[in-house]
Formats: C-alpha cells, structure tokens, sequence
C-alpha cells in the first residue's frame, strides 16, 4: 500500500532512490555505469523522478527527462516496483503522477523503452493508453527494445 508519493527534492532522496533502484538490475549493457550517471543527473535536476513509499521505504519509482532530442516529449528512463508491492496500484499512481506533471509542464507525449520480452510492462502500458510506436536495437545489437509512446 502506497504511504506517499514525492517528486525527488534533496540530496537524500536521491540516495535513497538509487539505492532503491540499485536492488533491481536491469539487462542493459553497462547498466551500473548508467546507473551512476543518473545519480549524478538527479543530483543536478537533469533527470527527474516520482517515488512512492510504504513505511518510509521506497517501493516503485519513475525517473524521467526532457527527450534531448524532442523538447515537447517526456522520456522515461527507468519505471519499476517492487516485486513485493506489485500488483497494488504503485505503477498505476506513478504513471498517472507522470502524465499529470507532463501535461502541467507542457509535454505533449510521453515515450518509454522496454525489451521485446518484457511482456508485463509493455501490457501495463498499453492498458494505460500507451500504443507501439518502434522497435529498435537501442542498447545491444541482437535484443531489440519496444517503444510505446502516449499523447497527453
């Protein structure tokens, strides 16, 4: 059960949401290294990110950032819950968190990458009104990622 939901705003939140995020590696070729990268851009607002808390622990968070390339799309960058708190409305009330801050800051989509296979994620974004927008080899050269996209 969600306790609260903050946007990122110090120093220690900071820490706490890269620890959080630490706990659940991804299968991104240099993905620790990525990992210290967007600490760093936390720390100085490059990236931004929603967390949810249950009894003061982090439990599903969402970092996002202005695409650097399309100024009027929201990138998500990482999107995850805990697997003890899935399945309770925290990736829901991220989501909608998002889409409420992308439309306040005058984004007009908002745009995601997964692996083909994640099928869970891509299913909880499609019922969330997101549509496939691409597939490409983003990372590595042999697994493809999914790019869904929603219009805000």
């Amino acid at each position: 059960m969600i306790e609260q939901i903050k946007l990122l705003s110090n120093p220690e939140e900071v820490q706490k949401l890269y620890d959080f995020v630490k706990q659940y590696p991804l299968d991104y070729k240099d993905y620790s290294i990525w990992l210290e990268k967007c600490r760093r851009q936390l720390e100085i607002g490059d990236k931004r990110a929603f967390y949810a808390t249950n009894k003061g622990s982090i439990i599903g968070s969402v970092i996002f950032q202005r695409h650097r390339e399309e100024d009027s799309v929201l990138e998500v960058k990482n999107f995850r819950v805990s697997e003890k708190h899935s399945r309770e409305g925290v990736g829901s009330t991220l989501e909608l968190m998002l889409c409420s801050y992308g439309r306040s800051n005058g984004f007009k989509r908002i745009r995601v990458d997964t692996h083909h296979d994640n099928f869970a994620m891509i299913q909880f974004l499609i019922k969330r009104g997101y549509f496939l927008e691409s597939e490409e080899n983003l990372y590595v050269s042999v697994k493809p990622e999914v790019i869904l996209a929603k219009n805000l």
